[in-house]
């Protein structure tokens, strides 16, 4: 244990000693709280228990979208940190004198590109495209739209690119797997080495200008609104890879989402489904500024195109590793094949492998869209109770029933929550659930934060309507009297779709008596009513669940 628990500790067995009862132990001066109140004080260590609230917080704590109490590798975070002032003066200065010529030099060697690639695809169409190989005087033609491709990173302030290692031919790698992707700026890999086909969505191909570009480099499209989408493209990366024809390497950023390099999460197997030798190629920025990672926890799109580009110049590095031939079992597993590749590369990079996937992602993306404390962290919360055995427990349902009769709840210190979940306070999972949901760093955390981080682990498949009636007792005691500033509450956790304004048009349209409550029943059957309007709310996440954790 650290100091602070120590702390807590003693004052806990003082507050017994004075006849304190279990719920409330370590908290003597916490307010009680009202239908769904919360406070938090903002303190620190050991004093958070015994000193008055004086600051108020937003409800659950939503607006935290990652913990600072507990350090692990979390790839889908990242901060740009420059606390010098002259370097923020001298990216004022540059936004002043460089960037217009930057921004005009891209733009022109974008039109430049785009019309290499009109003239080069002149009488093809995308079928075309897909049957055969470029040849003679297209295929010379798509290596100028490649250098006037490469002219817009140069004007971007990539100025220096250098290659390490040999480059594969075709022949000997049909595949570049690559890694770690961590911006948009990574497909500078494709305009300096070739260029390469890559993997893209179908709408791509209707992009301004860069749709004709992209078409130009021969990618195979995946048509997501095809249900055999996955399928299909596999079958064409096959086709590609196991070609007697002159086709271009496939390019594949095996993650299938941006990182922020720290650790490579599982590799997507579809590179690794033909079962025939690879090249992986390492990405790496040694730069002073990371200001083009972007990940989904982070500076937007604009702002790190900014920073970028009122930098005097950037680097980038391109390592190839040898070509790496899978043996029999891995070309009969191609999910063997592609975590044995990650650990060449991991190796390579000196970064740990992370059990991270992009399907992660998709359970943050939606843990925030439900305003859940927390969401960059709720894979590891939910890794965290999965080990406690809370996951199978129906603890958090009970507490739920009892939520707004417990005092303090707010403020919880480690020995409290211990009794509260019935976990072994020795237990190092529990310490690290804790340090997770302190987010403040305070010593103490809120049983609401973790009520939802909860529920949301074992409901996140489920439609939103199943788990609003599980947070009834959070808001309100009774499920048929629920009053408007509850149900408005309430509504927060549907998924974004109902803000305070709809929410509050929703309860008076249930409640035309005025009789300042209605029941969640009667919220059901209005939405069955007008089901086209709230599809939203029977609709069940299609994500892939985590296999279980062992304890």
């Amino acid at each position: 244990m650290n100091t602070s628990t120590v702390n807590r500790c003693r004052r806990s067995s003082l507050t017994r000693a004075a006849g304190t009862t279990g719920e409330d132990a370590g908290t003597p001066a916490t307010p009680e709280l009202g239908a769904g109140g919360d406070s938090n004080n903002g303190s620190v260590g050991g004093v958070a228990a015994v000193t008055p609230s004086c600051l108020a917080k937003r409800d659950s704590e939503e607006d935290a979208w990652a913990s600072k109490g507990y350090n692990y590798i979390n790839p889908f975070v990242h901060r740009i940190e420059i606390d010098s002032h002259i370097e923020v003066a001298k990216t004022y200065v540059l936004t002043l004198l460089l960037l217009p010529i930057r921004v005009v030099g891209c733009v022109l060697s974008l039109i430049s590109a785009w019309m290499f690639s009109c003239i080069g695809l002149y009488g093809l169409t995308l079928d075309d495209l897909k049957e055969k190989p470029l040849t003679g005087w297209r295929k010379q033609v798509q290596y100028l739209t490649a250098c006037a491709m490469r002219m817009v990173y140069t004007f971007g302030s990539f100025h220096y690119v250098s290659m390490k290692g040999r480059p594969a031919t075709p022949k000997e790698a049909p595949i570049l797997v690559v890694a770690p992707h961590s911006s948009y700026v990574d497909s500078i890999l494709v305009v300096a080495s070739g260029p390469p086909s890559i993997v893209a969505k179908r709408e791509t191909a209707d992009i301004p200008l860069l749709g004709r570009i992209i078409n130009y480099a021969q990618p195979i499209y995946v048509q997501r609104e095809d249900p055999n989408s996955r399928q299909n493209t596999i079958r064409d990366i096959v086709a590609r890879a196991r070609s007697t024809d002159d086709w271009p390497q496939v390019v594949i950023f095996a993650e299938g989402t941006c990182t922020n390099r720290t650790a490579l999460i599982k590799f997507k197997p579809g590179a690794f489904y033909p079962g025939v030798p690879v090249q992986p190629v390492l990405l790496k920025y040694p730069n002073k500024f990371d200001t083009f990672t972007w990940t989904w926890d982070g500076p937007g799109v604009l702002r790190l195109l900014w920073l970028t580009m009122t930098q005097f110049y950037n680097r980038c590095e391109i390592e190839y590793l040898p070509v790496y031939t899978p043996s029999p079992e891995e070309v009969a597993d191609a999910n063997l094949y592609a975590n044995n590749v990650r650990e060449v590369m991991a190796k390579a990079l000196g970064v740990p492998t992370s059990d991270y996937s992009f399907e992660d992602v998709i359970v943050m993306s939606r843990a925030r869209d439900m305003k859940i404390p927390f969401p960059g962290d709720i894979v590891e919360i939910e890794r965290t109770i999965e080990k406690l055995g809370l996951v199978e427990s129906q603890r958090d349902k009970e507490l739920c029933e009892c939520y707004l009769r417990l005092p303090g709840t707010d403020k919880l210190d480690i020995i409290t929550f211990s009794e509260l979940l019935r976990i072994d306070l020795k237990n190092p999972e529990l310490h690290k659930l804790f340090a997770l949901l302190d987010h403040r760093r305070a010593g103490t955390v809120s049983l609401k934060s973790f009520l939802l981080c909860s529920l949301f682990c074992k409901l996140k498949n489920s439609d939103l309507l199943t788990f609003l009636r599980a947070l009834i007792n959070l808001y309100s005691e009774s499920s048929q009297k629920i009053d408007r500033e509850s149900f408005v509450r309430l509504m927060r956790h549907a998924g974004g779709k109902l803000n305070e304004q709809k929410a509050q048009s929703l309860f008076y349209a249930l409640d035309p008596d005025n009789l300042g409550y209605v029941s969640f029943d009667a919220f059901v059957e209005h939405t069955e009513k007008q089901k086209s309007s709230y599809k939203f709310l029977y609709h069940k996440s299609e994500h892939i669940r985590r296999p279980k954790v062992a304890n």
